[in-house]
């Protein structure tokens, strides 16, 4: 029986959206057997084991995608996602670079970039690269707030609140309650330990 590999590729996708992890796991199990070559095939496999939190899998697939495609950036981003998982910093410190030298203007992947430094306790760089996600997309919340949390370790009180209350504004009016709700919460606890 011949496979037509991309449907079978496009149907384990919506079968992830849905949340059927196994079923998307077989879909792409059965493409990789009929062309071990398909570097979406990994790539997605590697996405389901990633939030089946079977991390070294997701490893595995999202590096095999990389050896078949040195240009896939969002296979770095990915890959970057579970070392930053397993708190290995550094190893996520590369990918995340590696994706954006391919692609410069991914907000997402300088977000994490970020997260990284933030957990390897740089948070001057990290300042810098959520200043550069929310400069390639402005409505990006999650980076207002991530700065916030900089701007917190680095005690600069005000640009803290200050970009807490741009993430809440953000999330407010994409219907995001209860993100914009821990936004004002942290806005409330500077507020109260300054006084």
């Amino acid at each position: 029986m011949i496979v037509d590999t991309v449907e079978m590729v496009q149907q384990g996708i919506e079968k992830t959206r849905q949340g059927n992890y196994e079923g998307a796991l077989r879909d792409f199990e059965q493409v990789i057997a009929e062309n071990p070559q398909d570097v979406n095939a990994y790539f997605n496999r590697g996405f389901v084991y990633s939030s089946l939190g079977q991390f070294e899998e997701a490893l595995a697939d999202f590096s095999q995608a990389l050896a078949l495609d040195p240009q896939m950036g969002q296979a770095y981003v990915n890959r970057g996602n579970v070392y930053l998982q397993l708190g290995e910093d550094e190893k996520a410190i590369a990918d995340y670079e590696k994706a954006i030298k391919i692609n410069p203007n991914d907000a997402f992947a300088q977000n994490n970039l970020g997260l990284a430094h933030l957990n390897s306790e740089s948070p001057e760089l990290a300042k810098i690269d959520f200043t550069e996600a929310v400069t390639i997309d402005p409505m990006y919340g999650e980076a207002y707030f991530n700065r916030g949390l900089t701007f917190v370790d680095l005690g600069e009180t005000e640009k803290a609140i200050a970009d807490f209350q741009k993430a809440a504004d953000i999330w407010a009016k994409m219907g995001e309650t209860i993100a914009a709700e821990a936004a004002l919460a942290e806005i409330n606890a500077l507020k109260k330990a300054s006084q």
